[in-house]
C-alpha cells in the first residue's frame, strides 16, 4: 500500500511521470477508429516509451538494491536494457531488420555520447576536472571495441570475398558468420559478468543508483518491495511491447510524411528513447558529484547493448526464421567506430572536464545529421 501511495505522490508533482498520459492516448489512437492516425500514434507512442523506459530503470534499480550486491548486479545486467530488447524483438518479428539494427546503433552511441557526455559536461562544469576508475573504463572500452570490430568484420568480408563463383550465397555466409560472432560476443559478456561478480564479492560493494530517489534530496532510502518492483517490471514490459509494436507499424508513415530516413528514426529517435533512464541517471549522479559512477552507467549500458542485447537478438532472429545479420551500413559503422574511439581517447587517463563532455555531445550531433541525410 505504501508503494501505491508513493506512485500517486510522484504522479502529482510536475515531472517525467506526467508523460504517462500518452499511454491511454496511444491505446485510443491505435484502437478507436475515430482517432486512428499513424503519425500521431508514432509520436504519442514515443512519448509513452520515454516514461515507461524511465519506470523500467527505477524498478530495476529498486529490485537490485533489495536483493544484495551480487544478485543485484546480475539483475541490473538482465533488466536494464529491456526497452532495447523488447523493441528489437518486435522489429525482428515483423521483419524490420534495418530498423532494428539502426536502433541498436543508436542505443550504443547514445549511451556513450549522450549519457556520458552530458554527465561529464554537468559534472565538469560544477566541479572542474573530474576523475573516474581507469581500470573499469578500460574494461568497458575493450568490450565495446571487440563488439565494434565484430560488427565491422562481416561488412569487410562481404565486400572482400567474391561470391559469384560459389554455390553458397553471400547472404547465407554472412548470416552464419553473424550467428558465430554473436556466440563469441555472448561469451565475452559472460566473462565480464563473472569478473564483475567476483570483484564485487571479494573487493568492494556494488554501487547502485535509484532514479526515483534523486529528486528527493532528503531521503535516499529504497522503499519498493521486491514484489512491487517485479510487478512494475511486468506491467512496464507489457506497455513497452504494445508501444514498440505501434512505433514499428508507423515507421513507414513517418518516413514518408516527414522525409526522415529509417536509420534516423531507429538510431536517433528510438535509440534515445530506449536509453532515457540511463541518460537521466548518469546526469543526476554527475550533478551530485559522482561522475565516476555516471561514467560507469553509460559505459556499462553501452557494453550490455553491444555484448548482450545485439547478439541475443541476432540469434533470436535466426530462430524465428527472419534472420538479421551484422552487415551494417557505412554510416552506422563510422558512427560506432568513431564513438568507441572518442570514448577511448577521453577515458585513457582517467580524467576529463566539461569540454570533453561538450565534444562528445557535438559528435553525436554530427552523427545525427549524417543519419538524417543518409540516402541508403
Amino acid at each position: 500500500m505504501m508503494q501505491v501511495q508513493e506512485v500517486k505522490h510522484a504522479l502529482a508533482k510536475p515531472s517525467i511521470h506526467w508523460l504517462a498520459i500518452f499511454l491511454p492516448i496511444s491505446l485510443a489512437v491505435a484502437y478507436l477508429p475515430l482517432f486512428q492516425n499513424e503519425i500521431v500514434l508514432f509520436f504519442t507512442s514515443c512519448l509513452g516509451m520515454v516514461v515507461v523506459a524511465y519506470w523500467l530503470g527505477n524498478a530495476t534499480e529498486e529490485l537490485a538494491a533489495r536483493v544484495g550486491s551480487v544478485w543485484g548486479g546480475m539483475m541490473n545486467a538482465a533488466f536494464s536494457n529491456l526497452p532495447e530488447l523488447i523493441f528489437g524483438l518486435i522489429a525482428v518479428a515483423k521483419g524490420l531488420g534495418p530498423l532494428a539494427k539502426a536502433a541498436w546503433t543508436g542505443a550504443i552511441i547514445s549511451n556513450m555520447l549522450i549519457a556520458v557526455g552530458a554527465a561529464v559536461m554537468v559534472g565538469g562544469y560544477r566541479y572542474g576536472t573530474v576523475t573516474f576508475p581507469l581500470e573499469r573504463a578500460k574494461d568497458a572500452a575493450a568490450g565495446l571495441m571487440i563488439a565494434a570490430v565484430a560488427i565491422l568484420m562481416p561488412s569487410i568480408y562481404a565486400h572482400a570475398v567474391d561470391f559469384s563463383s560459389e554455390t553458397v550465397s553471400a547472404a547465407s555466409v554472412i548470416k552464419n558468420v553473424s550467428v558465430w560472432l554473436s556466440l563469441f560476443l555472448l561469451m565475452a559478456y559472460g566473462g565480464s559478468i563473472v569478473y564483475t561478480i567476483a570483484r564485487f564479492r571479494y573487493s568492494e560493494p556494488v554501487q547502485t543508483t535509484n532514479l526515483a530517489d534523486f529528486p528527493q534530496l532528503e531521503d535516499n532510502k529504497t522503499s519498493w518491495s521486491v514484489s512491487f518492483s517485479i510487478a512494475v517490471l511486468a506491467v512496464c514490459s507489457l506497455f513497452m511491447a504494445f508501444l514498440s509494436n505501434f512505433v514499428a507499424d508507423c515507421v513507414d508513415s513517418v518516413t514518408a510524411g516527414f522525409g526522415w530516413t529509417e536509420i534516423f528514426v531507429g538510431a536517433i529517435v528510438i535509440g534515445i528513447i530506449g536509453n532515457v533512464g540511463a541518460i537521466m541517471s548518469a546526469v543526476l549522479v554527475a550533478y551530485r558529484g559522482k561522475v565516476d559512477l555516471s561514467f560507469e552507467i553509460g559505459m556499462n549500458a553501452a557494453s550490455q547493448i553491444a555484448l548482450l542485447v545485439i547478439p541475443t537478438l541476432i540469434i533470436a532472429s535466426s530462430i524465428v526464421g527472419k534472420p538479421v545479420d551484422f552487415l551494417f551500413s557505412p554510416p552506422q559503422i563510422a558512427a560506432l567506430i568513431g564513438s568507441v574511439l572518442i570514448m577511448t581517447q577521453i577515458s585513457q587517463d582517467g580524467r576529463c572536464n566539461w569540454l570533453n563532455g561538450l565534444q562528445m555531445l557535438i559528435f553525436f550531433g554530427v552523427i545525427s545529421v549524417l543519419f538524417f541525410y543518409d540516402p541508403t
